[in-house]
């Protein structure tokens, strides 16, 4: 089992590594190649559509993962219920995110660059949908390599679509285009790889699933949306050149924090199986695990606060300077984005996960409240510390509840061992 949880990792993040390589290449290209304004648009437009990818999903990745992990057997009726689910989902999903911008009263432009990128979420759910059924045999080399593939396809569009002159609608369109092909490619070869999919609409299935998975569904909209509510928040209230300048200081942040994604992600059907068989040996692999995440999150932290000057001259050019003081304040947060990650992996395993949704929003509400109080004042300054005050209140409610869910068996196995004593 350790064996599989290091080869598991290993694949997820390495490719987490070479995806974020490309990604970041890709993103210094168009930094340079849009400008801070147009790449303050580009930011933002991603930032505003990442969250509702969850909307799109509802917590049926987590749902599939969790429950095949336990009941492979169950592959079938699962994957042939969920994939016309999954698709009105991503529709759901889609109008619901052009929706919220007309009501944020969004230029008539932005809208449709929120249209032209907002697409993928339909090939993106229906593709991961294939990729949790992967995951939750352990089999993660299909995750790691569709990592790989997504960045590198869009970027190849991308740069394509720029080199031409298509613009910014062009290239935002890269990111639906690669997600159709690489479905496309799964759909071809399910027979080849033995995924036991089909199509079947079964209302009480749906019911049952949407019941039990919304509780995930809540939880990773609320972290996706708190983890892109700075940049959000700057664009709404600064315009695109202050995001574009915080953008080029938390796109290093989105690329780091994915390689202790990696590792809980491994780590996510071993919990699923030990919150039920043995908290005391899960307890004993989450405390290791925090132990690496936070002397793996050192180095990337130091980077962050000692070199922005070199940084930033190397990738982005002197026109985005004035984030140097933001990639400071953000090397702090790498820490917390590392330590954070696997806190997840307990609480959404556990019963009581419904409860922890409460928490979660007041997390979420605390970094809201501080970026409405600092950005204002101190713009791309303010939305950095917004971020820290949010990462520590999040560390101390995440490992607070992760605490009472892994001692609760022990407590309960004293109390009975204390009555039967009398």
């Amino acid at each position: 089992m350790n064996r599989k949880i290091v080869k598991n990792t290993f694949f997820l993040s390495a490719s987490q590594i070479l995806a974020r390589g490309i990604g970041f290449l890709y993103t210094i290209f168009l930094a340079r190649f849009l400008g801070v304004y147009d790449f303050g648009i580009y930011s933002f437009t991603l930032a505003f559509i990442n969250p509702f990818m969850q909307v799109a999903d509802f917590g049926v990745e987590r749902y599939v993962l969790r429950d095949l992990s336990r009941e492979p057997q169950k592959a079938m009726n699962y994957l042939s219920n969920l994939l016309p689910l999954r698709l009105f989902l991503a529709v759901g999903a889609l109008l619901l995110a052009i929706t919220t911008s007309v009501i944020l009263r969004q230029p008539l432009a932005q809208i449709g660059y929120l249209v032209a990128f907002g697409l993928m979420l339909i090939p993106y759910s229906l593709l991961f949908l294939f990729l949790s059924y992967f995951n939750s045999q352990e089999k993660m080399h299909y995750y790691a390599l569709v990592n790989v593939a997504q960045i590198l396809l869009t970027a190849v569009l991308g740069v394509i679509f720029a080199l031409l002159k298509g613009g910014l609608l062009a290239i935002l369109s890269a990111y639906p285009l690669a997600n159709l092909s690489i479905l496309l490619y799964f759909v071809f070869n399910c027979q080849r790889w033995q995924i036991p999919i089909g199509w079947k609409i079964d209302w009480k299935f749906w019911k049952k699933s949407l019941a039990e998975s919304w509780v995930f569904a809540a939880l990773l909209i609320t972290a996706v949306f708190y983890l892109r509510l700075a940049t959000i928040m700057t664009g709404l209230l600064k315009g695109p050149e202050a995001t574009g300048l915080y953008s080029s200081a938390a796109k290093f942040i989105e690329a780091m924090i994915l390689i202790p994604q990696s590792l809980a992600l491994a780590l996510f059907p071993l919990s699923s199986k030990l919150i039920l068989e043995d908290k005391s040996k899960l307890k004993a692999i989450y405390k290791k695990g925090l132990t690496v995440l936070f002397l793996f999150s050192l180095p990337f932290s130091l980077v962050m606060i000692l070199g922005p000057k070199i940084i930033i001259s190397l990738a982005y050019g002197q026109e985005y300077l004035s984030a140097v003081p933001v990639f400071r304040i953000l090397g702090i947060v790498v820490i917390f984005f590392f330590v954070n990650s696997l806190a997840g992996n307990i609480i959404q395993n556990s019963d009581k996960v419904k409860r922890f949704l409460p928490f979660a929003l007041v997390n979420f509400l605390i970094q809201l409240v501080l970026t409405l109080i600092l950005i204002p004042r101190y713009s791309i300054l303010g939305a950095a510390w917004a971020v820290v005050g949010g990462e520590v209140a999040g560390l101390v409610i995440n490992n607070w509840f992760v605490y009472e869910i892994l001692t609760e068996r022990n407590l309960l196995n004293k109390d009975i061992s204390r009555k039967a004593a009398i």
